[in-house]
């Protein structure tokens, strides 16, 4: 599968796994308590872009389409987002060879940092 790129349904999967975890984990559900951010992954490989909507509390929701003024944005290859999500590539790796650009405040990005570490192994 090297090089080869993601389907839509496979990114939407990878995302609403996030979204069952922060829903089914009460650890991380207190990590984001009072988190009311909207998180846009674009994928330009895919030409697709969804926004996640952290609603400040245990929920968020997904929605397909961009936003014109995200708290935080993530711009990656789809192969590399799954690849990350599956625990298979570093984030930080990817993001120090530039493959990876985030946007916003650190802090935050930093916070989302934690589901891509449950997916690991």
């Amino acid at each position: 599968m090297l090089g080869t790129m993601a389907t839509k349904q496979e990114v939407i999967v990878a995302l609403k796994r996030w979204i069952d975890l922060l829903e089914t984990n009460a650890e991380l559900a207190d990590e984001f308590r009072g988190y009311n951010k909207t998180f846009l992954i674009t994928l330009p490989d895919m030409k697709l872009s969804v926004q996640m909507v952290f609603e400040g509390t245990n929920k968020a929701h997904l929605v397909e389409g961009t936003v014109a003024n995200p708290d935080m944005s993530l711009t990656v290859d789809s192969k590399l987002f799954l690849d990350i999500c599956r625990g298979e590539v570093d984030p930080m790796e990817a993001f120090m060879t530039g493959r990876l650009k985030p946007k916003g405040n650190m802090a935050d990005l930093q916070k989302l940092e934690v589901f891509m570490d449950l997916f690991e192994g």
